[in-house]
């Protein structure tokens, strides 16, 4: 297993510190669990937006153009929100 060192902000060293001594757990296994999930949501963003792009650029994707989205929320919570813009 690697060797991690990080500095951080005291406010945060004693947050982490309480919250190990409230859980029983060790601040290692805190911030090993913290930097995994960190790390899980980021390459799962990084991924699709991958995807949203190669989808772009394929020629393939449709899309509804900025003020009719801009137009349709806009509606939103009014008596009569509107049907979603249609994709060209």
């Amino acid at each position: 297993m690697a060797t991690l060192s990080i500095r951080v902000p005291e406010e945060i060293g004693e947050q982490l510190e309480k919250l190990a001594e409230t859980t029983g757990r060790s601040r290692s296994f805190l911030a090993l669990d913290a930097l995994r999930r960190y790390l899980a949501q980021e390459e799962w963003q990084a991924q699709a937006v991958q995807a949203a792009v190669e989808k772009a650029d394929s020629g393939t994707a449709r899309y509804a153009s900025h003020d009719a989205v801009d137009h349709w929320l806009a509606g939103w919570g009014a008596d009569e929100e509107g049907d979603a813009p249609e994709c060209k």
